[in-house]
């Protein structure tokens, strides 16, 4: 075996490991704000998080990310009429990740509860792009992301849009 191939092996069983570690941590966190919740007199019902990542948007001057976020459930995702997001929280076992949960408000009369581990320092390449008859090269940037948009699916592969236009403090 090459050592080209040894590292690209090691660097996979490393990253399955983080893997495992996050999904644990993140088990334990949603367990934690359930539990938080129910305490309280209130209600949540958890959903698992498949996958979940970072979308780039160019399409405005400024661009923005789109959290993608894979769900383990049945649920029409569409019928979502609130997303509630919670203070974000450093994740321990890596830098430049948080973590919240994200109460997802429907005409149901119990909530979900999806977590969700993010990037807090994407770097990614804006395309070239031209305006007014003027051209901006591509180049880096660090992404930003103010949670406020979202692409959920289900476990059918049904997906649904959100933006959140403006928070509240409660």
């Amino acid at each position: 075996m090459s050592e080209e191939a040894t590292l690209e092996q090691l660097s996979a069983e490393a990253t399955e490991q983080i893997d495992v570690v996050a999904k644990d941590w993140i088990q334990i966190e949603s367990e934690k704000e359930v539990k938080r919740i129910r305490d309280i007199g209130s209600s949540v019902v958890p959903l698992k998080t498949l996958n979940c990542g970072i979308i780039p948007n160019f399409d405005n001057k400024k661009p923005k990310a789109i959290n993608r976020i894979e769900l383990d459930t049945d649920i029409d995702l569409s019928k979502i009429q609130q997303i509630m997001v919670s203070p974000a929280i450093p994740y321990p076992h890596k830098q430049h990740f948080n973590y919240v949960n994200l109460i997802l408000v429907t005409g149901e009369p119990t909530p979900y509860l999806a977590p969700y581990l993010y990037h807090t320092n994407l770097k990614v390449t804006q395309p070239e792009k031209e305006e007014d008859g003027r051209k901006y090269p591509s180049k880096q940037i660090v992404l930003k992301n103010d949670l406020r948009d979202y692409f959920l699916i289900n476990k059918n592969g049904i997906c649904a849009r959100f933006t959140i236009h403006e928070y509240h403090t409660v």
